[in-house]
């Protein structure tokens, strides 16, 4: 990647260039960068689709747009292929210890020959250090996914101030301390440089509305990391009201209980009719592996239920956080949009 002023393919529905970068459109003044990616598991196409509808339109305001708009596709071997991954998960490659390995001597880190994520995150550290170096302001990240099971969409950060602000700005259900328990995610990676992070997954993985949430949820972060004013954004304010009318029974925000690990060994398949924020209970029986019946071991609603071949995580449990003096304090007297320049 150059200098220039502006990267992209064509229109919407092009195909996506071999660096991966659906559009990076540079603004008239200066300002935040906002950093959207989709795709980052290849079987999980909603988000990429949202992209090239959107940076399309993006790029018809640079004029009064502030900052860089920048839309990337993440596994492009597993998207083309249709898999969650080819060799290993692309959003659990992020670590410290995995990453200075990839650096220092360019070859999969468990020493076995180069798998085909191991380019993906070369091609990722690549546009990674476009970003910092062409920055003008402020970084701003969206993580789009879906799920395998249905039910409602939702978002989660790390449980920081900025963080959870940016997540915020999009009306749908904030689960909080997820990263605690999934290691090595894009996001967890991209908030230790200092940028503020937030990911939103938009429904299963075939549901036509899922590409239109990811849609609404892009445009409501880019008013809320301030590269265009709201006046200029009416799509912002139509996916706040829509987003907001679908998810306004469930709870604002919720914490992370429980994690169900399974590996490939275990066999591991959830039960038909599982669907996101379902209630569950202490015993109730959620799955079956090798062993026999899975119960589960806390009551809360279900999160993310398995229904595909490939994926670390069985289930998660989950809990409402229920008095709003407990929802100010885990959302740090948060508002709806995060206030631009706040990770500078």
């Amino acid at each position: 990647m150059d200098g220039g002023e502006e990267t992209s393919p064509g229109g919407p529905g092009d195909p996506v260039q071999p660096d991966g970068i659906i559009g990076w459109v540079k603004g008239r003044a200066e300002g935040p960068l906002l950093l959207c990616v989709g795709g980052l598991h290849g079987n999980e196409p909603a988000g990429v689709r949202a992209l090239e509808s959107v940076v399309e339109r993006v790029r018809e305001r640079r004029r009064v747009l502030a900052g860089d708009f920048v839309a990337v596709t993440g596994n492009l071997r597993a998207l083309s292929a249709g898999r969650r991954f080819m060799a290993y998960d692309l959003n659990r490659a992020w670590t410290p210890a995995r990453l200075l390995v990839q650096r220092s001597v360019g070859v999969s880190p468990n020493g076995r020959a180069p798998a085909p994520e191991d380019a993906e995150v070369a091609r990722m550290l690549d546009i990674l250090h476009a970003v910092s170096v062409r920055r003008r302001g402020p970084v701003y990240v969206l993580d789009i996914h879906t799920t395998s099971g249905g039910g409602g969409a939702f978002t989660t950060a790390a449980d920081t101030r900025r963080h959870k602000d940016f997540a915020m700005a999009i009306p749908a259900p904030l689960v909080l301390r997820l990263d605690e328990h999934l290691e090595g995610t894009l996001t967890s990676h991209l908030a230790r440089l200092g940028y503020t992070a937030a990911v939103f997954e938009c429904g299963q993985h075939q549901e036509a509305e899922s590409q239109v949430r990811a849609a609404c949820a892009i445009w409501l972060a880019i008013r809320a990391a301030g590269l265009i004013e709201d006046a200029q954004v009416p799509e912002a304010r139509q996916g706040w009201t829509a987003l907001e009318e679908a998810y306004r029974r469930l709870p604002r925000i919720l914490e992370m209980k429980y994690r169900h690990p399974v590996t490939k060994t275990d066999r591991y398949r959830t039960r038909p009719g599982f669907r996101n924020f379902q209630w569950v209970r202490v015993g109730d029986v959620i799955g079956d592996d090798r062993r026999g019946e899975v119960v589960v071991p806390a009551s809360g609603r279900v999160l993310m239920p398995l229904y595909q071949e490939q994926g670390e995580d069985g289930f998660f449990v989950v809990r409402d956080i229920k008095t709003r003096a407990d929802q100010d304090a885990a959302a740090g007297q948060g508002g709806a949009a995060a206030a631009p320049g706040a990770n500078g």
